[in-house]
């Protein structure tokens, strides 16, 4: 009987911990691959149910439906990884998915994915600044986003693991993360800037030289065409985002709210551009010595 006792618990233990397995691969959807889609479907229940029904108690409570606003947004803005965890062996047959030369995902799905998720966040941006009277600001921020998406979404040739190889050896590459995130950052605050500004030929001067800047960001390979060091390596691409962060923030200084009485005639800005063209190629100079001790 203690025999039989002590088996039954065994299994009764084995049975628990498989159920707790189970339930923790549809909480935590890590190794989409070995859930069935019933589980997958479970996975993305269980984080949009919830918070339905506490989203509409909320907005009864309070009379408030901004809340189920706030619901359907949330829905949208995660909507890429509720269709990641869904159609994951269609996507892995398109997008290959999981790199072969790194641990973690291909350049060419992260690049997908970051782009994929942009129209949820633009979406998400412009209702939550109508809702809070921003609704100008909403849509300004979301100006930043489309540079960075449609450059990560068509520039395959650019932002995928093949940048990472050169001969045997495995490099950095095109990260799309460092591009991409950099490229917005630069695009809101200048944006953001921007649309502080009073004066409009400021604020359209500042607006028009944030997006080349955007630009800018996104168009490694090109640099490493004209750059004296290789970009696809951490230190030549660090080299290059710092070059292009210092020279952006040191034009916004020129651009910015504070420069309310600049000379913006022709003049002005052909020394300025003179000026500016001279330092860019003093910098270029510099890296170039700094390669060279390097090699020595």
């Amino acid at each position: 009987m203690q025999y039989g006792a002590i088996n039954i618990s065994k299994i009764s233990y084995i049975r628990l911990d498989m159920l707790d397995s189970g339930i923790l691969k549809i909480i935590f959807p890590l190794d989409i691959k070995s859930l069935s889609m019933g589980q997958r479907t479970c996975s993305i229940l269980i984080y949009t149910v919830p918070l339905l029904l506490l989203a509409i108690l909320t907005a009864i409570n309070l009379n408030d439906f901004f809340y189920i606003v706030i619901w359907i947004l949330y829905c949208i803005l995660f909507s890429p990884w509720f269709y990641y965890i869904l159609a994951y062996e269609r996507l892995e047959k398109n997008y290959k998915i999981m790199s072969d030369i790194r641990f973690g995902d291909t350049y060419e799905f992260l690049a997908k994915l970051m782009a994929f998720s942009v129209p949820g966040i633009i979406i998400t941006l412009i209702v939550l600044g109508y809702f809070l009277n921003q609704l100008n600001l909403g849509i300004i921020i979301s100006l930043a986003f489309i540079v960075p998406a449609l450059a990560l979404y068509f520039r395959n040739d650019v932002f995928n693991d093949e940048s990472s190889i050169e001969g045997e050896e495995i490099i950095l590459g095109y990260i799309p993360t460092w591009y991409g995130l950099l490229s917005l950052a630069v695009g809101i605050y200048g944006y953001f800037n921007a649309f502080k500004l009073s004066n409009l030929s400021l604020a359209i001067t500042l607006g028009f030289i944030t997006l080349i800047f955007q630009i800018l960001f996104v168009v490694p390979d090109k640099f490493n065409e004209i750059l004296p060091f290789e970009v696809r390596r951490k230190n030549g691409s660090i080299m290059l985002l710092i070059l292009l962060i210092i020279i952006f923030f040191l034009i916004t200084l020129i651009f910015g709210p504070s420069a309310v009485n600049i000379d913006l005639s022709f003049e002005s800005v052909i020394r300025k551009a003179i000026l500016w063209t001279i330092a860019i190629i003093l910098t270029i100079i510099f890296a170039r010595k700094i390669r060279d001790m390097n090699q020595k």
